[in-house]
């Protein structure tokens, strides 16, 4: 069993004040938990990952698809600004993601050229697709910005905002029916989840550090509130891809990972469920084929679909 291992050597290799953050919130009883809980939140933190990464494509895409609608394949070329393109974050960011498209596509020539200089030769034309694509998610937070918004009505057909709203965000009257206000809630819902994604990616602590989280379920609760502003930006977003990835689980597996339950499976401290050997019996192959195959038998009961696989 794990709890037997010897976990000093181990927990040596893993940064002290990293793991302090978890010894004061969580109050670890010994290494092997403490260890437990680490893992814990790696799976917390990939099971949060899908959910980012739709919010920002799907973000991405609203935008580029309502914009290229209005003005064009160069969209970002025509929408009028109150501000001089030059001091607009989110024109910066597609300046960055041409050349960021540049600077791989060089390396790429100089390795299959051998070294060649490459100042010489003919960058490619970037396509939109290509372009958008290179895009970082800070890119549609500063499209949201003040600049992209129309002055005065009868300006509305050069600008971005407000005549674009509801094609992109279809449901925003979920966050704030006042069309005024709601550009400015949703870029910082968006501004928040973004710099929560950056957090996830450079392994930092999920939960929202505060004098009052200073225990488990206070840090779980901190996690599963970002889990409810990803779920309703979506839902402003599309109800159709809020239902799809309802359907396909990402949410409930979310929540099933981001839980007091589940974080107590890992520290070794959830019970086992008692059965009889009868039911033991009805689900020992099926056992026994999770564990030789390291796979999840699956079967379906109500148009449920249910999983049996190995936790350790």
């Amino acid at each position: 069993m794990p709890q037997a291992a010897n976990y000093s050597p181990i927990i040596s290799l893993i940064s002290s004040v990293r793991l302090g953050r978890y010894r004061t919130t969580f109050r670890s009883a010994n290494e092997c938990e403490l260890y437990g809980i680490y893992i814990w939140s790696q799976h917390a933190a990939a099971s949060i990952y899908p959910l980012l990464q739709n919010l920002e494509i799907s973000l991405r895409n609203a935008i580029d698809k309502e914009a290229r609608a209005r003005f064009g394949e160069r969209w970002w070329e025509r929408i009028q600004s109150t501000r001089d393109r030059g001091d607009c974050h989110f024109h910066k960011n597609i300046e960055k993601a041409k050349d960021c498209l540049t600077r791989e596509w060089c390396k790429k020539e100089k390795r299959r050229r051998r070294g060649t200089r490459v100042e010489h030769l003919q960058v490619p034309v970037w396509t939109h697709d290509q372009i958008i694509a290179a895009t970082d998610f800070s890119t549609w937070h500063y499209v949201l910005n003040n600049e992209y918004s129309s002055p005065s009505p009868s300006e509305n057909q050069r600008f971005l905002w407000p005549k674009s709203l509801s094609k992109v965000f279809k449901n925003y009257g979920k966050i704030n029916p006042n069309q005024q206000r709601v550009r400015k809630n949703l870029a910082d819902l968006i501004f928040e989840l973004r710099e929560y994604r950056n957090r996830i990616s450079h392994h930092e602590p999920l939960w929202v550090k505060s004098p009052d989280v200073n225990n488990a379920r206070a840090a779980i609760d901190t996690i599963r509130e970002k889990i409810n502003k990803i779920e309703l930006v979506i839902e402003a977003l599309d109800i159709n891809l809020l239902n799809i990835m309802r359907k396909v689980g990402l949410f409930d597996n979310a929540r099933r990972v981001c839980s007091l339950n589940e974080l107590a499976i890992y520290r070794y401290t959830k019970p086992f469920c008692s059965m009889t050997p009868e039911q033991m019996h009805v689900i020992e192959t099926h056992c026994w084929q999770a564990k030789q195959k390291n796979e999840t038998i699956i079967w379906r009961n109500n148009n449920t679909v249910y999983g049996l696989r190995t936790i350790r």
